[in-house]
């Protein structure tokens, strides 16, 4: 009877280990399962961003490219715009100069210009040499060297005309076109953003021919100059003193309205 129990016992307690045994395999099995089902998951969720990280990212740089084409598109426009702006000055400053020598004392007034069309005065009195009519008792000393720069200035070539107009005045000082060539030699350097040796041209124009009648135009351009240079307050000094010192003139109106600018900027 014990021998019977005995071996039960032993029967039962080996049925129990591999019954254990059996259960701890299966959830091995059960967690290996699921594990192996979330590796699967993280990896197709993953893929799935990568996806829509990558088709983000070529949206991106589609724009970008984009942008970019049209902010090329727009700087070509406005480079043309400016060139055209400076010829049309040039121009018009030719034809003005021209119609006021031709008839002195007509007490004519050059036409005020559209506003808007450019930066610069044109309706200054006193001429553009090159524009002058011939007469008996003109000097014509320098003029083939002075149209030849004042041409280069009028194409927008203003890294040669700023030679040009500079051997003008080391070869012909006393030139009757010498007020004009230093105002052209100053406004060269200004249309090629050399603001500071513009200023100094300016400066000289005035020291030097304090009587030329560029001389109100090159105190607006020094007005302007200090502004391109960022010198706020010596912007306003020069464009105040100009509204003073010239009222109800073309200059003066030109200041006041680099002047309201200014403010607006909140300079």
């Amino acid at each position: 009877m014990f021998k019977r129990f005995t071996v039960l016992l032993m029967f039962f307690i080996v049925a129990s280990s591999a019954f254990s045994a059996l259960a701890a395999e299966k959830d091995v099995i059960s967690m290996m399962s699921v594990k192996q089902r979330l590796e699967r998951v993280e990896r197709m969720v993953g893929s799935e961003m990568l996806m829509r990280q990558s088709q983000q990212i070529e949206a991106l740089q589609e724009e970008i490219a984009s942008i970019r084409e049209q902010l090329d598109q727009q700087g070509h426009e406005l480079s043309t715009i400016k060139q055209r702006q400076r010829s049309l000055y040039l121009d018009m400053d030719r034809r003005i100069n021209a119609v006021e020598t031709a008839a002195p004392a007509s007490g004519l007034l050059a036409p005020v210009p559209p506003p808007g069309t450019v930066d610069v005065p044109v309706s200054l009195p006193g001429g553009d040499a090159a524009a002058l009519p011939a007469s008996p008792d003109m000097d014509n000393k320098g003029k083939p060297d002075y149209d030849k720069a004042f041409g280069l200035l009028k194409e927008g070539r203003y890294k040669q005309a700023i030679v040009a107009f500079g051997g003008f005045l080391k070869s012909y000082p006393d030139s009757q076109y010498a007020d004009n060539a230093q105002y052209w030699l100053a406004e060269a350097n200004y249309a090629n953003r050399q603001y500071k040796q513009a200023l100094s041209e300016f400066q000289r124009l005035i020291a030097k021919y304090p009587n030329s009648s560029k001389v109100q135009g090159a105190r607006l351009k020094i007005a302007y100059v200090y502004y391109e240079l960022k010198n706020w307050s010596a912007a306003r000094e020069s464009l105040q003193l100009i509204i003073k010192s010239f009222p109800d003139t073309n200059i003066a109106k030109r200041a006041n309205e680099r002047l309201e600018q200014i403010k607006r900027e909140g300079h």
